[in-house]
């Protein structure tokens, strides 16, 4: 096997010009795995299985798995190709699924502080502008981007807003009459523009840097700590709070614009993990195992 290796890794410098970061990575994976085989026989499809099972014992993360069953593919596609071996032992084998890591989300009590921090601001100005930029981001589940390039005339019937967003498609998002209201508020005291959020030139719109940093500083006067609020975080917020207050999943994927449902089922799981919450902390069941223990 460490012939084996030893070969390919000649290959890799020599004909594929790979990077000294590859081939050390490579040599690692492909070492690895030659100390699990143990063994000069010629390694079988049952080899890699058994070497996968032990790397998810491992809790190993899925892109680390991945990325040494990339090693073992080109490994044995080489020999394969070089007549080395008589049948790839990877020809079956599946990449495994990447996990699509849960949105981190806040509590509705931490987005009511946010709501109220806005009075401490001093210039009225500044507190219609934050509370105008909540209500679109929780409120509407709106994108920094398709926030920060908003216009007057996307606004419809003091009902919808019409948004462009990814792939400039178009889609009507319905708002909160508290945002109406705001928004009245924001046009009587904003600089005449045709954006909503116009920058200093108000030919020009607000920047996402811009966008927060007003942010940051709603999340510093509330007391929340400031790096667990984001444009993001309020659109994930606003999904996942209007599911769990029973808003049905092709509606929520409608007005987060998202092009497959699968998309906006990763909500599912974090509203599950909230129910799973309130059944430990509040169960009689679950409050009598905690005394037990």
């Amino acid at each position: 096997m460490q012939n084996l290796i030893e070969l390919f890794v000649e290959h890799l410098k020599s004909e594929r010009n790979s990077s000294a970061n590859t081939v050390s990575s490579y040599m690692r994976d492909l070492n690895e795995f030659s100390l699990f085989i143990k063994s000069d026989k010629e390694v079988q499809q049952e080899d890699i299985t058994a070497f996968l099972a032990t790397l998810n014992e491992q809790g190993l993360k899925t892109s680390s798995i991945k990325r040494k069953l990339c090693a073992l593919r080109q490994f044995f596609k080489f020999l394969y190709q070089e007549k080395l071996i008589k049948s790839n032992p990877m020809r079956f084998i599946r990449q495994p699924k990447s996990e699509r890591p849960l949105p981190k989300i806040v509590d509705e009590n931490v987005i009511e502080k946010l709501k109220n921090a806005t009075n401490f601001f001093t210039e009225e100005k500044d507190k219609v502008r934050a509370d105008l930029i909540l209500y679109l981001l929780y409120g509407s589940g709106l994108r920094v981007s398709e926030l920060i390039s908003l216009k007057y005339s996307d606004f419809a019937d003091n009902k919808f807003v019409r948004i462009f967003g990814k792939g400039s498609k178009e889609r009507v998002v319905p708002i909160p009459h508290k945002l109406i209201d705001t928004l009245m508020l924001w046009k009587n005291v904003c600089p005449p523009s045709v954006w909503i959020f116009p920058s200093t030139t108000p030919k020009k719109h607000i920047s996402r840097q811009r966008v927060f940093q007003i942010l940051k500083q709603i999340a510093q006067l509330s007391g929340v700590d400031t790096t667990k609020i984001s444009p993001h975080v309020l659109r994930h917020a606003f999904a996942t709070h209007i599911l769990e207050n029973g808003a049905d999943l092709l509606s929520v994927k409608k007005m987060l614009g998202h092009q497959d449902i699968a998309t906006t089922e990763i909500y599912t799981h974090v509203t599950r993990k909230h129910l799973k919450q309130v059944v430990e902390n509040f169960h009689p069941l679950s409050q009598h195992e905690k005394i037990k223990k």
